[in-house]
């Protein structure tokens, strides 16, 4: 038996908006963009002969498509990229979760089974903390110790991560599984550029890998890899410290026919083979007038270079090679026993290239459904309105993962016993307790209650009243009772807890001014709170959820929640089930997806599926 190096996982992310030819072709024609000489281009003997085959291809389209070779491009803002676009996009750090996401599920690997997290850009969302520990902690607890590295690379950052990668399973033996990645947002760069070459090529994105060590009879994964620095390359492509991309083509050109080449040979001499071993080349996507010269030079027919990941998506530095196997593994067209090469050059001079033997299936687990199953087996949680639309889903989300409930419920007898009969089937311990929170009395009662936990190590408020001609009612739902309780179980606390807000706190929205008031008056209390909270070892979090699908909410006036949601910057209800993913994973992993996070006294507060306006 050997040791094999083999991807076990593969996920990928891309921007949300598709970018045509059609768009830059537009912006070129109205002056926006320059560098093209259509009437030029359309007097070639090329375009002509190309053009009576295929009479609607514009002259820039056809130059775009057919000899740089790119179609399409995504990027996380409608065209053209702007700074303020940007505040609201998606950065790399929101691809590479939810490509790391994807990556882990296709392993079957559980984020606390990863013993290092390895992840390049030169687009981070941040200057510190780096963006592999950014990614990692949006997956495990805040008792993961595990290192993160962050290198900032660009084209070949994938391939130095990788080589870093191995190298750390070589001096760590019980090491069994790495996240490998890169994440980028390229048209962050293209702000105030106007030439249109890099319009054309670069896209956002990423890809993520699961490394994992196995033993095999014969030698898959990687067999050989290297990484190099050319200094003549080294002032010719970059990025300036205000945010812009430079780039000088011709010479980028001469100087990676040169290189790809010369890092394939390396590496198919290091593995053993020669150019007809090779299955399929699956280079870094940097277009065709690179990678024609590049596999003419290796003597490697075209039939054997895959593009469709540059064809779709477009330059994403770093990610197009993980992208490129992660899409071909999702199309079938990885086969145990497989030869592939992956070369890949650019910023900054680096270049490097790798052989990989696809492993066979057997090495290989199922992939999984939920990250977090059983993460919180043996852990109780109290949750208040629990048969509300959202307490429902997080009651189901930690039974999912193994906490045992104390589930409390006003006057839905019915829903409350339908819910705890699901929960219990689960396999978990379900208490219901009922309390109306407009009566004192009930409200004490549920507090003696609660009092007979030895330990509590959550604390979920779920409980809210939007209208209620009950004096009182809405401050008592939404502030006092909850306030009271919480108060009460503090001493037994052991870990985190967690008030949902409301995005309805940062505007001003008239027809619900008694919540809004109730619920602002709250978040002060425990912002002020919070250094007492975190003395005591607790993690304390205000989460202010956009408008969802089928909240409290639903009563409001269509044009009121419409201009409401325009207010906030929210394009459409965020999904019930899915909020409470994020809420669950709120109380003991560091950081959330799709929420935006920041800090009041020792408060984390969190605002999910909005950012509030900014004046950029």
């Amino acid at each position: 038996m050997v040791t094999s190096y083999i991807f076990s996982g593969m996920g990928y992310s891309s921007g949300k908006f598709d970018i045509s030819n059609d768009f830059i072709a537009d912006a070129i024609r109205k002056g926006f963009l320059r560098g093209f000489d259509e009437q030029r281009m359309a007097k070639s003997d090329n375009y002509q002969a190309y053009k009576e085959k295929n009479p609607d291809v514009s002259p820039f389209d056809y130059f775009v498509r057919e000899k740089m070779g790119f179609r399409y491009r995504k990027h996380v803002t409608p065209f053209p990229p702007t700074r303020k676009k940007l505040y609201y996009a998606e950065s790399s750090l929101e691809l590479g979760v939810r490509a790391t996401e994807k990556a882990l599920k296709d392993a079957g690997v559980k984020p606390a089974e990863i013993d290092a997290w390895f992840i390049s850009t030169v687009s981070p969302n941040q200057k510190a903390p780096g963006i592999a520990a950014a990614i990692k902690s949006h997956f495990v607890g805040f008792n993961n110790y595990k290192p993160a590295f962050t290198i900032t690379a660009g084209c070949s950052g994938f391939n130095t991560n990788l080589q870093r990668a191995i190298e750390y399973f070589e001096a760590h033996p019980e090491a069994n599984h790495l996240v490998v990645g890169h994440t980028e947002t390229m048209s962050s760069f293209l702000t105030q550029r106007v030439k249109f070459v890099p319009f054309v090529t670069f896209a956002d994105g990423a890809a993520v890998m699961v490394l994992s060590r196995v033993q095999s009879e014969t030698k898959q994964g990687v067999i050989a890899i290297n990484n190099y620095h050319d200094h003549k390359m080294v002032d010719f492509v970059g990025v300036d410290i205000n945010w812009n991309l430079y780039m000088d083509d011709s010479l980028i050109k001469d100087r990676a026919i040169q290189n790809i080449p010369e890092a394939s040979l390396n590496a198919m001499s290091k593995s053993g083979w020669n150019i007809n071993d090779i299955d399929l080349c699956i280079p870094h996507q940097t277009g065709n007038a690179i990678l024609f010269d590049s596999v003419k030079m290796l003597g490697l027919p075209k039939d054997k270079l895959y593009l469709d990941a540059q064809h779709e998506y477009g330059n994403i530095s770093g990610g197009t090679v993980p992208i490129s196997y992660a899409k071909l593994k999702e199309e079938g067209k990885l086969t145990p026993g497989m030869k592939t090469i992956s070369p890949m050059a650019g910023v900054g001079g680096n270049f490097g290239a790798f052989t990989y033997i696809v492993p066979n299936n057997n090495l290989l687990r199922n992939p999984i459904a939920h990250l977090h199953e059983n993460d919180l087996k043996g852990k109780t949680a109290i949750v208040l309105g629990a048969t509300g639309t959202v307490g429902q889903e997080i009651c189901r989300e930690l039974a999912l993962r193994g906490a045992n409930i104390l589930m409390h419920y006003n006057r839905n007898k019915e829903l409350a016993d339908s819910l705890y009969s699901e929960l219990n089937a689960l396999g978990v311990e379900v208490k219901p307790l009922r309390a109306d929170f407009n009566v004192p009395y009930e409200v004490k009662c549920l507090e003696d209650e609660l009092a007979k936990q030895a330990k509590i190590n959550f604390f979920v408020n779920a409980a809210g009243v939007l209208l209620s001609r009950k004096a009182g009612k809405v401050f008592n739902v939404n502030h006092y009772a909850p306030l009271q309780l919480f108060k009460s179980v503090f001493s037994k606390l052991k870990g985190t807890a967690l008030f949902i807000g409301a995005a309805a706190e940062d505007i001003n929205v008239p027809e619900i001014h008694q919540f809004i008031s109730a619920k602002r008056a709250l978040h002060g209390t425990l912002a002020s709170m919070s250094g007492e909270v975190m003395k005591q070892g607790n993690y304390l979090v205000w989460y202010m959820p956009g408008v969802l699908d089928n909240g409290m909410l639903k009563n409001i006036e269509p044009k009121a929640l419409y201009r409401f949601m325009v207010e906030i910057g929210q394009d459409q209800k965020i999904c019930s089930k899915e909020t409470a993913f994020r809420i669950v994973n709120s109380l003991y992993i560091p950081k959330t997806d799709h929420t935006n996070h920041s800090y009041e006294n020792a408060m984390a507060v969190k605002r999910d599926s909005y950012k509030m306006e900014v004046d950029i």
